[in-house]
């Protein structure tokens, strides 16, 4: 049985130290920047107004296509998945396409029959698959939106709120598909057996060298919205903009001022494990990190060995996980290793 070891590295436990919110020097209605690690606001204006949010009502299509399990299936545009208005990615009723190509439409070029055609197709209908979003948005947290349409034409009271927005990019960069799409700037898709190259709409890849995504969105209603996210000296921040004329901007000049606010800390520690059957009882053992958060007083280590090892022990052998939190949300895990050779002991005749 695995024995648990909760080594507490705050110091304090006072009050959380609030946040400073920002509202100058950004020209959208609507925005955040969060740590998408622990989930921490780094900035917010406005975060949780609801309002509509365009095609990055597509980040949630993609990521219920990528869980599906299906992206290899074959999906046969109609009428109804080819036939609205707005961005699109050239197909017509009849045309075959993988649903993994789906993604890869409306996600690079922002495709309203893709999202309609990944929609229908695993949802049945386009009510079918609002069920499906909207169920998925429970699950990620999002309680202040409502999903009507798969590509984010806005109908109905399709909306949700930057705050929203922000907790649904997180959790869709944990799959890996959605994430490995969503950060190329150029892509093939095959339609009718026939290659061709589609690209991002998402200027902020050619912007930022460390953006890694996700997506763009516009409607009349919904004005400019953006959804990026970077990775950043070791941490990944997430910035959602509703409603903003001049997004590229405020996207880079908030990603500069937030990453101000980590600060880096070294984690290191020794254990000591019981060893059984060696020349000595107890092995030494160690672990380490470095790491960028905001207040480092509110890290916490918990770490993962058994009670006891059996010797022989080679120095470097890991022997347990390090589990490293903040704010009591897990961050990273490292490993805990031995710091010496235990030999096997031999008794002398």
């Amino acid at each position: 049985m695995l024995k648990k070891i909760s080594l507490m590295l705050v110091l304090i436990l006072t009050a959380l130290i609030p946040m400073s919110v920002y509202g100058a020097g950004c020209s959208a209605v609507s925005a955040i920047v969060i740590d998408a690690a622990s989930g921490e606001i780094l900035y917010e204006k406005n975060a949780y107004e609801e309002r509509s949010m365009a095609s990055t009502t597509k980040i949630m299509t993609a990521l219920i296509a990528c869980e599906s399990g299906k992206l290899d299936d074959v999906v046969t545009a109609t009428d109804e998945m080819v036939n609205v208005i707005g961005t699109s990615l050239g197909l017509r009723a009849g045309d075959k396409i993988s649903l993994h190509d789906l993604v890869v439409g409306m996600l690079i070029v922002s495709g309203n029959d893709a999202a309609n055609a990944a929609a229908i197709y695993l949802g049945g209908s386009m009510e079918g698959f609002a069920a499906m979003m909207n169920e998925k948005a429970r699950a990620v947290g999002m309680n202040s939106s409502l999903f009507v349409t798969p590509s984010g034409l806005d109908e109905g009271n399709h909306h949700s709120t930057a705050y929203d927005m922000a907790l649904l990019a997180a959790n869709a960069l944990e799959n890996k598909i959605f994430a490995g799409i969503c950060r190329e700037r150029r892509m093939e898709v095959t339609i009718n057996g026939e290659k061709h190259p589609v690209y991002n709409h998402n200027k902020l890849l050619a912007f930022l060298d460390d953006c890694i995504g996700i997506k763009t969105g516009f409607t009349e209603k919904a004005g400019r919205c953006l959804v990026s996210a970077v990775e950043r000296n070791g941490i990944r921040m997430i910035c959602v903009t509703l409603n903003d004329g001049d997004d590229w901007n405020d996207h880079i000049s908030l990603y500069s001022e937030c990453e101000k606010k980590y600060q880096k800390k070294e984690i290191q520690n020794s254990i000591q494990i019981n060893a059984v059957g060696g020349i000595q009882d107890k092995l030494n053992a160690s672990y380490s990190a470095q790491i960028n958060v905001v207040n480092p007083q509110l890290i916490t280590v918990e770490c993962f060995c058994f009670p006891f090892v059996y010797a022989p022990v080679k120095k470097g052998s890991e022997i347990g996980t390090a589990v490293i939190k903040y704010k009591e949300k897990e961050i990273c895990s490292v490993p805990i290793t031995a710091e010496e050779d235990v030999e096997y002991y031999v008794k002398q005749e």
